[in-house]
C-alpha cells in the first residue's frame, strides 16, 4: 500500500545557475559581475572576502526584492581576485563607470552616488560631486564613479593626495599678462603645510611637472596599479640615470607607498600614516617648519634650518628670574649648549624686559653659533620684545596657548604684522615647536628651583 508523506512540499527553488560553480569562490578580496545569458553585466560588486559575499546572494528569502530580481535573471558569475580592499574599490567603480551596468544605474536605491572630476585646467583640481552635482554643473574634465561609500571614498582620497600630491587652490593668473589676479601674494593652502599640495598654489610647481603627476593619480583611482608603477619605475631609472637621485629618491617612496596601501592585510581606515616620508618626526618637524619659513618669511629656498634656539622666562612675581636658552641642532637636543640666564636688575614681574636682557647678553656670544630660528613661549608681546632686541638677522616664531599655534612675524611692508598659523595637533612642524617650549620650560624650572634653594641656604 503506497503511503503519502505528512510532510509540506518544499517551495521551489528560483533558479540560480551562477551558484552551481561555489568551490572556485576564493576568500581574497576582489570584483564581482552578474551576467545574464547573453554575457550581458547586470551587475558589478567588490568584496573584501568574495567567498563570504557571495554567499549571501544564495539566502534567497533574505534578498531584498530588487537583489531577488537580480539573482533569478543572472545566469553566469565571473570575479577577479585582488591583492586589497583599495584595489576593488577602485576597480568597482572603474567597472561601473565603463559597463553602467543596469542593476547599478537604474535600479539603485541612492539616486545620488559620489563621483570624482579631476578638472581640465592648467593645474587640475580634484573634486568630489554628486550625481545630482554632475547634471546641474556639467563639469570638463575626467570624471571617475560613481563610488557608493561617502566615508571609503574619503579615505581613498587621503591616501592618494599623500603619494600624489594636488592643490585645489592653484595661483590662477590673467590671461592677458599672465600675473596673479591677486595684488598680494597669494598664501600657501592649507595642504601645503601637510606635503599634500606641490606649491600650485604659490606658482612654485612647473605646469608640465603637475600634469605628469595628475596623469598618475588617474591611473591609481582607476585601479590600473600596474600601469602607474611601470610609468614611476621608469621615470625613477630615468631620473637616476641623470643623476638626480633626490627627485628619484622621492619616486622610489611613491612606489614603496602605492605597494604598501594595495597589500592584502591593508584596510582603509582613518589618520593614515604612510611609510617613508620622513626618516623620523624630529626630521619631518624641520622640514614643516622650513616651509613655513620660506611660505611667510624671507627664508631662502636652498638654506638648511640646522640651529633652533628656544627660550622660556621662569619667574616667582619678579624673584630668582631666570631666561633659559636650549638648542636643537639638526632636530636633536644639545644639551651641552643649553644656557641659563639669571636675571638681577629687575625684581618685578616684567617677562617682556627680563627676555630683551637676555637676549642682549646672548648676543655678546657668537663663538656659542647663531641660530637659523628663535621659538618664544608666548604670544606678540614676547616676539615683539625679541624684535626690539635682537640684530642679527633670522626668524622668530612664538607658540601661544590655548589653543597651541604659531604667531609669525611677517616682513616688513605686509599690511599683516603677524601670521597666526593654527595647525593640526598631530603636525610635525608644530610638534618641534612644542617640544622646543616645553624643553625650555622644563629646564628654566629645573635651573630656578636650584637657585631658588642656594638663595635659602645663604640666608
Amino acid at each position: 500500500m503506497h503511503q503519502t508523506s505528512s510532510k509540506p512540499s518544499p517551495i521551489p527553488t528560483p533558479s540560480m545557475l551562477w551558484v552551481s560553480d561555489r568551490s572556485s569562490w576564493s576568500s581574497e578580496p576582489g570584483v564581482y559581475s552578474f551576467l545574464d545569458k547573453n554575457d550581458k553585466i547586470l551587475y558589478i560588486g567588490k568584496a573584501k572576502n568574495l567567498k563570504n559575499r557571495l554567499t549571501n546572494y544564495t539566502h534567497y528569502s533574505q534578498l531584498s526584492p530588487r537583489i531577488k530580481k537580480l539573482v533569478t535573471t543572472a545566469n553566469k558569475l565571473k570575479f577577479e581576485v585582488l591583492e586589497s580592499e583599495l584595489e576593488a574599490l577602485l576597480i568597482e567603480a572603474e567597472l561601473i563607470h565603463t559597463h553602467q551596468p543596469f542593476f547599478n544605474i537604474r535600479l539603485k536605491d541612492d539616486k545620488s552616488p559620489i563621483y570624482l572630476v579631476i578638472t581640465k585646467e592648467k593645474y587640475p583640481r580634484v573634486l568630489r560631486k554628486r550625481k545630482t552635482d554632475l547634471i546641474k554643473e556639467n563639469p570638463k574634465g575626467t570624471i571617475l564613479g560613481p563610488f557608493q561609500s561617502s566615508y571609503k571614498i574619503n579615505e581613498v582620497l587621503k591616501i592618494a593626495r599623500k603619494i600624489f600630491p594636488w592643490c585645489n587652490k592653484p595661483l590662477v593668473e590673467k590671461p592677458e599678462n599672465k600675473k596673479p589676479t591677486n595684488s598680494k601674494p597669494q598664501k600657501a593652502c592649507f595642504y601645503y603645510h601637510l606635503d599634500q599640495c606641490p606649491g600650485a598654489c604659490l606658482g612654485i610647481i612647473d605646469s608640465a611637472e603637475y600634469l605628469e603627476n595628475i596623469e598618475n593619480l588617474k591611473l591609481f583611482l582607476r585601479g590600473k596599479k600596474g600601469a602607474v608603477l611601470k610609468q614611476l619605475k621608469n621615470k625613477m631609472s630615468l631620473l637616476s640615470n641623470k643623476q638626480k637621485y633626490e627627485k628619484a629618491q622621492l619616486i622610489k617612496l611613491q612606489i614603496q607607498n602605492i605597494k604598501e596601501v594595495t597589500k592584502k592585510t591593508y584596510r582603509l581606515r582613518p589618520n593614515l600614516v604612510l611609510p617613508g616620508f620622513g626618516a623620523s618626526q624630529q626630521e619631518q618637524g624641520i622640514i614643516e617648519l622650513q616651509k613655513i619659513l620660506i611660505t611667510y618669511t624671507h627664508w631662502p629656498k636652498n638654506k638648511k634650518l640646522e640651529r633652533i634656539e628656544g627660550y622660556d622666562v621662569s619667574n616667582i612675581q619678579g624673584k630668582n628670574a631666570a631666561v633659559s636658552m636650549v638648542v636643537s641642532e639638526n632636530g636633536k637636543p644639545n644639551t651641552d649648549q643649553y644656557r641659563l640666564f639669571n636675571i638681577d636688575s629687575i625684581d618685578t614681574p616684567n617677562d617682556y624686559k627680563m627676555m630683551k636682557e637676555a637676549l642682549t647678553r646672548r648676543q655678546n656670544h657668537p663663538e656659542w653659533g647663531r641660530p637659523d630660528l628663535i621659538i618664544v613661549d608666548g604670544g606678540k608681546g614676547q616676539i615683539r620684545s625679541v624684535l626690539q632686541t635682537w640684530s642679527w638677522r633670522n626668524p622668530v616664531i612664538g607658540i601661544a596657548k590655548n589653543p597651541d599655534r604659531l604667531i609669525i612675524p611677517l616682513p616688513e611692508g605686509n599690511s599683516e604684522k603677524y601670521k597666526i598659523l593654527t595647525l593640526t595637533a598631530d603636525h610635525p612642524a608644530l610638534k618641534i615647536a612644542q617640544q622646543l617650549r616645553d624643553e625650555s620650560h622644563r629646564f628654566a624650572k629645573k635651573q630656578w628651583g636650584r637657585r631658588h634653594v642656594r638663595g635659602m641656604l645663604n640666608k
